[in-house]
């Protein structure tokens, strides 16, 4: 992932222990990465869609013809894309609290798919930050500025909460298009249900953020072949022509921007290789369990942990197993069964920003193979290996130079652009960076 590998001095500061990682937690935003005091507004107000799953080929490449996406392509006309790095492991958690804190993992330390040594169990995803991060919804209320998350899951308790007109945590639940509805009664003057209250705006928030999954869903139940995808991109699309329809009737469109990003993209697997891999680890000699994601146990006696999912494999090392050799051990083993795509060490992991929860390896299968026993050869969608960890990246509206191709950027740089473009400080424990080459100078 070369976004990451470019500031690898900094991530390796945060890995390299415990008392550097919360040290590093507490540094100020870099300069780059920060806002002068009084500095103007590019834009008054900010709207980003994240949509789970968006693969950056519903764009360009592979599956750009599944549907039309007019409203996308129009904000792509007038401004400015990319694509964009995500962060590792590229599950839907980790990667949007990249996005929400501008941390890479390896700080915000929320972790998918793992064997938590702390609880003895395994962990699928998990609503964590480490203490003393800040979110985009924690710094913008520092900051006096107001914002709202349309089950934008990822700031809930962190800065956004129900019930509070300054940073609003909403979970309407439906599709794309209901969250889109509340999108469009905030730019309206109207109230909203927010956990039961419904809370009335005293204006329209700097910050809208809508969150929609409806891609997502459907990619996990039938892959980019399944018959109900192109309705669903093409619905989360139309969300987008709304909500600029309303801020034009609300005559605040020429004043805001629009991002829109994705936590990951999408694989497809059908052919278990999970089996090929324990059999082979069974030959090392030492215990292997394989332990359920969402709270196995493993036995005491079990000397290779590992926490399966359809396209990453997290291997803990135990007991007699625990050594630097039989960790190059493993290694080589597991790389040389056919269809591995990938085995990740530590090292290859802190130079990646993950988290230090991570095990001794993560294992990564070649498309289109899984790492699960599920053998019924349907075709399914998942995501949590690198190559995953792609994401369109759309800036658009007040503030934004239009035809400027978006490179070198990442999820970690969504904090600080959209603090530069409210003409705020990014978040306290930001990491990223302004996309400067789209964003006007103020």
């Amino acid at each position: 992932m070369a976004h990451a590998m470019k500031r690898s001095s900094a991530v390796r500061t945060a890995v390299a222990g415990t008392v550097v990682l919360l040290a590093a937690a507490a540094l100020p935003a870099t300069p780059a990465a920060s806002a002068p005091a009084g500095a103007t507004r590019p834009a008054q107000h900010v709207i980003m869609f994240d949509f789970d799953g968006f693969d950056p080929r519903f764009l360009q490449g592979r599956y750009a013809d599944l549907a039309e996406l007019p409203n996308l392509r129009a904000l792509i006309a007038d401004g400015s894309f990319g694509v964009a790095d995500g962060s590792y492991s590229s599950y839907s958690n980790s990667s949007r609290t990249t996005t929400a804190t501008g941390a890479y993992p390896a700080v915000h330390r929320n972790t998918g798919y793992y064997y938590n040594h702390e609880s003895d169990r395994g962990v699928s995803q998990e609503r964590y930050i480490e203490p003393g991060v800040e979110t985009i919804a924690q710094s913008l209320k520092r900051q006096d500025r107001t914002s709202a998350y349309l089950q934008w899951y990822a700031v809930q308790n962190y800065g956004a909460t129900y019930g509070d007109p300054a940073a609003l945590y909403t979970q309407p639940g439906g599709t794309c298009e209901t969250r889109a509805d509340q999108a469009i009664a905030l730019l309206r003057g109207e109230a909203v249900n927010s956990g039961g209250t419904m809370v009335d705006p005293v204006a329209i928030p700097d910050l809208i953020t809508v969150y929609c999954d409806d891609v997502d869903g459907v990619l996990h139940d039938g892959g980019f072949s399944d018959p109900a995808l192109p309705a669903a991109l093409t619905r989360v699309d139309a969300q987008i022509g709304r909500v600029r329809d309303a801020a034009r009737e609300a005559g605040v469109l020429d004043r805001t921007a629009f991002v829109v990003t994705a936590d990951h993209g999408a694989r497809e697997w059908t052919v278990p290789l999970l089996p090929e891999v324990l059999d082979r680890l069974s030959g090392t000699g030492f215990e292997v369990q394989v332990i359920s994601s969402s709270g196995g146990v493993p036995a005491p006696t079990s000397e290779i942990v590992v926490v399966a999912s359809p396209r990453t494999a997290d291997i803990t090392l135990r007991g007699r197993a625990d050594t630097p050799e039989n960790a190059r051990r493993i290694a080589r083993i597991i790389r040389d069964v056919p269809g591995i795509a990938a085995v990740r060490d530590e090292r290859e992991l802190r130079r990646l920003g993950a988290s230090d929860k991570l095990g001794d390896l993560v294992v990564e299968p070649v498309e289109p193979y899984h790492l699960s026993t599920l053998a019924d050869g349907a075709p399914r969608a998942s995501h949590g290996a690198l190559p995953e960890a792609r994401v369109p990246m759309v800036l658009s509206g007040a503030g934004i130079r239009r035809g400027v191709p978006l490179r070198n950027v990442g999820l970690v740089d969504v904090a600080a652009t959209v603090s530069a473009l409210l003409g705020v400080q990014p978040p306290a424990n930001s990491q990223g960076h302004v996309m400067r080459g789209a964003v006007k100078r103020s």
